[in-house]
């Protein structure tokens, strides 16, 4: 899970470069860290690692280039340094130039558990990430998370999405990661509100983007609004980056394994018709002939100690 949304990482690479620059003379730390940022995306990572400590030692406390760092861990395939620096850098969260930023951190946490197969740490790095989704938690919320559940398996996407629409969200990622972890561990009802709520902000945006273009354009179905975004060549990156057939295809596994195999089958049919859901239009139009639920997840490993 290297990103969360296009969205997210793109408003926090503005906000903070934006509260570096306030002032005429940005400070040397982070004259430092911009330097490092841009030996990172040249791949120089010894370099790029020398620049983002530097920043640290020029900040005193500086999660930003901590977070950097654990990045360049990453890419050399350090993970537990990695780790250790993502959880230092979110130690420091409250010192962050952008406090948005902290969903960054979690998400690359996350990422890091899954990739170590430490598969609870990650599911809690992820349920704090949505604990703070303003259409997930609070008491308001979970009357939504009802009756959005009601809806769906009355009278599926199309009256769903009619209802309901979702301003894009940092926890949107989150949701979608955690319907597949829930679904590949037999949690099925988690699994589809989780996928549900990632579907709806992928559509919503669809839906943004589709009336800003065209005002007469108005939502029928969940076929047709796929089909008209596929039609739009600049949603393509956006479809890919927030995996949506992907999640559509675990909303479809979930609901089918909940026992709504007509509602499943609508799904898997909208993904197998796309040409741009690549390898989850095959695996979609493999369910419709013969459904299957995926085999569990086995975590190999134990969780580390104190965790």
């Amino acid at each position: 899970m290297r990103r969360s949304t296009a969205i997210l990482c793109l408003s926090i690479a503005a906000a903070v470069w934006g509260a570096a620059t306030v002032s005429a003379e940005p400070s040397p730390a982070w004259l430092i860290f911009e330097e490092g940022k841009a030996l990172f995306e040249q791949r120089e990572f010894g370099r790029a690692l020398q620049r983002f400590q530097e920043a640290v030692a020029a900040a005193g406390t500086m999660p930003e280039a901590e977070m950097a760092i654990g990045d360049v861990y990453r890419e050399e395939g350090e993970l537990g340094l990695a780790r250790a620096q993502y959880e230092k850098a979110y130690n420091n969260k409250n010192s962050l130039a952008v406090p948005a930023a902290r969903y960054d951190i979690l998400y690359r946490l996350a990422g890091i558990y899954e990739d170590q197969e430490f598969y609870k740490l990650m599911e809690d790095t992820l349920l704090a990430i949505v604990a703070d989704d303003a259409n997930w938690g609070g008491a308001k919320s979970s009357r939504l998370r009802t009756q959005l559940e009601n809806n769906y398996y009355s009278k599926g996407m199309n009256q769903v999405l009619k209802l309901y629409r979702f301003d894009p969200s940092f926890a949107q990622a989150a949701h979608a990661k955690l319907g597949w972890f829930y679904y590949r561990t037999g949690r099925f009802s988690p699994a589809v509100l989780h996928c549900l709520y990632a579907a709806i902000y992928g559509s919503s945006e669809l839906a943004r983007y589709l009336r800003e273009h065209d005002v007469e354009w108005e939502f029928s179905t969940f076929e047709d609004l796929l089909g008209a975004a596929e039609e739009q060549k600049d949603l393509h990156q956006y479809v890919a980056d927030v995996v949506l057939y992907r999640n559509l295809y675990y909303l479809a596994g979930s609901t089918y394994a909940s026992m709504y195999p007509k509602l499943a089958q609508s799904l898997w049919r909208a993904a197998s018709r796309s040409k741009i859901a690549g390898e989850f239009a095959d695996l979609s139009a493999k369910q419709l002939k013969k459904p299957w639920i995926e085999p569990y997840l086995v975590p190999l490993k134990k969780a580390p100690a104190g965790k």
